[in-house]
């Protein structure tokens, strides 16, 4: 549904606001600007700020672009910070800009982009949009901590897999739908159902993921199948197939997962995943959440009925995609 026109022109949007903000004099910071593709991805948080405050009756304006470019702009520099912490050789198919021009650059790249989307931010002058972004920030490094901590350990249990889904990635694309209610004056009853949505949305996001992270092929995600268990991330379908199998089994995956160091044990780990249903039961789990941000979003009543269903289909997108 990405490719629809009218979704393509609100991405466009973003991605011209996006340059404006980061038009600069600085040739170091522009060479480096060439090795980012800062207009480049699916646009996801960008264009939740336009469509909820869109169906909250809104038109698009600056404010809502400035909004829409500063998440845009965080995320790519969670992204970046992300791939430092991983080692990351990858991202979207390309290079991954740890790789490009070093890690001590790319750290100091990550920070200029936090500190521009602030910049951006601030040009609303609006103290409730400031709060959302700080505490989408704080949660996203917090999950990120998590993640670290947890790297290599099999034994981390579901429900604290889903709080660092629910902190690194269901935080912020929940900031960016309830900054377009907030800046579109989305009244508090349909604000509280907003947020839900949003939330719910990103934890369905984010199992999609990890699922295709295991399920798809290089051309399709950019990256090889099972990246995340390379690096030692225990996601939802290793997890889940944990609980459905028996305890030797168990205690031999959980021996090769933390032994997996140099990636050798990663097919066998895959296969176990899919032997014990791991999968199958994490697309159920993404499948679940997608339904609670529709139940969510069908309890508003929002001005922009059509607006309101694109909404809707987004639900159903960020589960049946491929990439």
């Amino acid at each position: 549904m990405l490719e629809d026109k009218a979704i393509q022109s609100r991405v466009n949007a973003i991605n011209r606001q996006i340059a404006l903000i980061h038009d600069t004099k600085s040739k170091s910071i522009r060479s480096i600007f060439k090795n980012i593709p800062l207009t480049s991805g699916k646009r996801l948080r960008g264009l939740l700020v336009l469509l909820t405050a869109e169906a909250c009756g809104a038109r698009v304006n600056t404010g809502l672009l400035n909004i829409a470019a500063s998440l845009e702009i965080l995320h790519h520099a969670t992204l970046i910070h992300d791939d430092i912490v991983d080692g990351a050789g990858h991202r979207r198919g390309n290079t991954a800009l740890n790789k490009k021009i070093g890690e001590t650059l790319s750290v100091l790249t990550g920070d200029y982009l936090f500190s521009g989307a602030m910049e951006a931010m601030l040009k609303n002058r609006d103290f409730g949009l400031l709060g959302m972004f700080a505490g989408a920030v704080k949660d996203v490094c917090e999950g990120e901590i998590e993640e670290v901590f947890y790297k290599h350990n099999a034994g981390i249990s579901s429900h604290e897999c889903l709080e660092i889904i629910r902190k690194k990635t269901a935080s912020l694309i929940k900031a960016s739908v309830k900054s377009g209610a907030h800046a579109a004056g989305c009244p508090g009853s349909d604000l509280k159902h907003l947020e839900v949505y949003g939330e719910h949305l990103g934890m369905a996001f984010q199992i999609k993921d990890d699922l295709l992270d295991i399920t798809s092929k290089t051309s399709k995600i950019g990256k090889s199948a099972g990246t995340d268990i390379r690096e030692g991330k225990a996601t939802l379908p290793l997890i889940l197939a944990m609980k459905c199998a028996p305890k030797n089994e168990c205690s031999r995956i959980k021996k090769l997962f933390e032994k997996n160091t140099d990636g050798k044990n990663t097919k066998k780990i895959i296969d176990f995943i899919f032997k014990y249903d791991g999968t199958e039961l994490a697309g159920l789990m993404a499948l679940s959440y997608s339904g609670d941000a529709k139940a969510a979003l069908d309890k508003t009543k929002l001005k922009n009925a059509v607006v309101k269903e694109v909404l809707s289909d987004l639900a159903d997108y960020v589960i049946e995609r491929e990439y």
